[in-house]
């Protein structure tokens, strides 16, 4: 499991314009925070199409590459995830990840035999320290059968794992920071939250 803290702005604004008022908007908002590492959330409909709840979200991560003596390996996570919000904390969960890469990565076929679980949860402060948090934890599993019996089974989950752990660990901390810089610009510019209102579904 992995946990950031993010120190947020105090700011002096109406109650409208709280931390707690901020964390509780649509989920729509977290599509504009910017993500390192080039990855991009997107609404999950413009990846799989049957998918368009306002709440279901597509992660996606360029080629990760993994230094594993003799088998170069490049591995392209996509995550599938559903985000609600809730009064105290806004709860982010996958089980859904596709993995595809480098030829060695796709003879694998890890994605067949893959077990994947997420569970995020953001949470805030709003006292005179502001601050937002991130609690992640993260299993991976993933069967050998007997056709891969060669292929060790904790070389396998050390892809799956590592993978997706150096995915989230980056992407957590920046995104907090993200969110709470956001955070700020929405509370203290009218125009920028008139703006963001005029986007569809956002606010």
């Amino acid at each position: 499991s992995r946990s950031a803290v993010q120190p947020v702005q105090k700011i002096d604004a109406a109650a409208a314009c709280s931390l707690s008022g901020y964390m509780q908007l649509p989920v729509e908002q977290y599509c504009g925070i910017e993500l390192p590492m080039q990855a991009k959330l997107t609404p999950a409909s413009e990846v799989w199409p049957t998918r368009s709840g306002s709440n279901e979200f597509a992660l996606r991560v360029p080629p990760l590459r993994f230094s594993i003596p003799g088998v170069p390996l490049v591995v392209e996570p996509l995550v599938f995830a559903l985000v609600q919000t809730r009064p105290d904390c806004v709860q982010i969960s996958s089980d859904e990840c596709t993995l595809s890469g480098s030829p060695f990565m796709e003879s694998l076929r890890l994605n067949e035999r893959f077990t994947f679980r997420v569970r995020t949860q953001l949470t805030w402060d709003d006292s005179e320290t502001p601050a937002m948090r991130a609690d992640t934890r993260i299993e991976a599993d993933v069967e050998t059968p007997s056709l891969f019996a060669l292929v060790p089974r904790n070389l396998l989950e050390r892809i799956a794992a590592s993978a997706m752990s150096l995915v989230l660990h980056q992407l957590q901390s920046t995104f907090l920071r993200n969110l709470a810089a956001d955070y700020a610009r929405w509370a203290t510019d009218e125009s920028y939250r008139e703006a963001r209102r005029a986007q569809p579904g956002v606010r």
